[in-house]
C-alpha cells in the first residue's frame, strides 16, 4: 500500500475486520476482555467495535460472550461465487469428499491471507467447524501455496508474523522455510496438528502457467487420516483431482 493510499484509509473500519477476522480464528465464544487482550486495543475500544457489529448482524452476543453472526454469510457466499475459480472447484471436491469420504475444499490466497473458497462434508456427517485459519503457515493448503509462491512473495508474508495455534506450528522462518523446500519438491503438504490438536489434512498445490491458482486439500481427525490412508491413499487421489481441476480452469 502507497503512503497516499494509506492516508485514505479508516483505522475505525481496520479495527471492525480486524475484530472480525480475530472472531472467525476462533471455534468458541470470547469475551470483550479476553479479546481486546489478544488484539492489544482498550477494552473500551474492543466493547464499542462488538456492539456495532452485533447491531449490524455481523456479531452475534450470547449472554457475555461473541461470536459471528449470519449477517456475513450472504457476504461471504455472495464474494465466492463471483471467483471464476468457484465453479470449477466445487465440483472436483464434491467428488473427492465422495470418495475419500472425509472434509475437502480448496483455498486460495487472498492478500496474504488463506481463504476457503468452497468446502464440502460427507452427507453421513454433520457439518462443523471446518474452516481453515487465515494465516498461511499453520495449514496443509496454506504451505502448499506458500511452497509455490516466490520467495519474496513468501518472505512479505513471513514479515507479518507466525502466529503459533498449537505446539506444532511452524512458527519461525527457518522451520517454515525448511518445510517449504521439502513440500516444494515433493508436491504434497501435510498437516499434523498444526492448526488444531487432533486435526490432519493433505493439499496439492494448483497451479497454471506458472502461476499458483490455490490448493485442494483432504482434512480430517487424527482417528480418520492415519498411517498409508493419510500418507498414500488419500495424497494420490487429491493429486488426480488436481489435474482434473486444472485441465478445466
Amino acid at each position: 500500500m502507497s503512503d497516499s493510499d494509506h492516508q485514505r484509509t479508516v483505522n475505525a473500519t481496520r479495527t471492525s475486520f480486524t475484530v472480525v477476522e480475530a472472531l472467525a480464528e476462533r471455534e468458541d465464544r470470547v469475551g470483550v476482555t479476553q479479546l481486546a487482550s489478544t488484539l492489544d486495543i482498550p477494552k473500551s475500544t474492543a466493547y464499542k467495535h462488538l456492539t456495532t457489529l452485533c447491531e449490524l448482524g455481523y456479531v452475534h452476543k450470547e449472554g457475555r460472550k461473541y461470536e459471528l453472526g449470519l449477517g456475513l454469510a450472504d457476504l461471504g457466499e455472495s464474494a465466492r461465487t463471483r471467483d471464476p475459480l468457484y465453479g470449477t472447484a466445487k465440483s472436483h471436491v464434491d467428488r473427492l469428499v465422495s470418495v475419500t469420504d472425509q472434509p475437502a475444499g480448496v483455498v486460495v490466497e487472498r492478500r496474504g491471507n488463506a481463504v476457503d473458497l468452497y468446502r464440502a462434508w460427507p452427507t453421513n456427517r454433520p457439518a462443523a467447524h471446518g474452516t481453515n485459519s487465515r494465516y498461511l503457515h499453520c495449514s496443509a493448503p496454506g504451505k502448499a501455496i506458500l511452497a509455490e509462491l516466490p520467495d519474496d512473495r513468501v518472505a512479505e508474508i513471513i514479515d507479518r508474523g507466525l502466529p503459533t495455534k498449537t505446539d506444532r506450528t511452524l512458527s519461525t522462518p527457518s522451520a517454515l522455510r525448511e518445510k517449504l523446500d521439502r513440500i516444494a519438491e515433493r508436491g504434497i503438504a501435510f498437516e499434523r496438528g498444526e492448526q488444531r490438536e487432533g486435526r490432519r489434512a493433505v493439499a496439492v498445490p494448483v497451479v497454471r502457467n506458472e502461476r499458483v491458482m490455490g490448493a485442494v486439500y483432504v482434512a480430517g481427525s487424527t482417528d480418520r487420516m492415519k498411517s498409508k490412508r493419510f500418507e498414500e491413499d488419500i495424497p494420490g487421489i487429491i493429486i488426480s483431482t488436481v489435474n482434473r481441476f486444472t485441465s478445466d480452469i
